[in-house]
């Protein structure tokens, strides 16, 4: 019996791999062990999401009227939502007072269930 009968052994078959890998320049992981090559090789995804959302980077009232605090520009929509707020407080329907004071201890100590 001769060892060709049975095909090339184990050792040179992962030299012809390796050899191969080399070749066409691609990682040789005899191991199979997962390297996240694969999703190194592909393209970026960032530019394509970015470019489907509407750009940041637009000007904002906001800003405007931080860098030109001369101008004395009024937010007519900030005007609103504080004067919505004003009439909702009024009617007892905005957010509860703040406690000024820390919670009185009880005592027995214990806590409450």
């Amino acid at each position: 019996m001769s060892s060709s009968a049975f095909g090339p052994s184990k050792a040179r078959l992962l030299e012809l791999s390796q050899l191969s890998k080399r070749i066409f320049r691609e990682s040789f992981n005899p191991d199979q062990v997962r390297r996240g090559s694969r999703v190194l090789r592909a393209p970026l995804k960032g530019p394509v999401i970015q470019d489907y959302y509407m750009p940041n980077n637009f000007l904002k009232f906001k800003y405007l009227k931080k860098e030109f605090p001369e101008l004395y520009l009024v937010d007519a929509k900030e005007q609103y939502r504080l004067h919505i707020n004003q009439d909702r407080r009024r009617r007892g329907k905005g957010a509860p007072q703040k406690k000024s004071e820390p919670p009185a201890e009880d005592k027995s100590g214990k806590k409450k269930k």
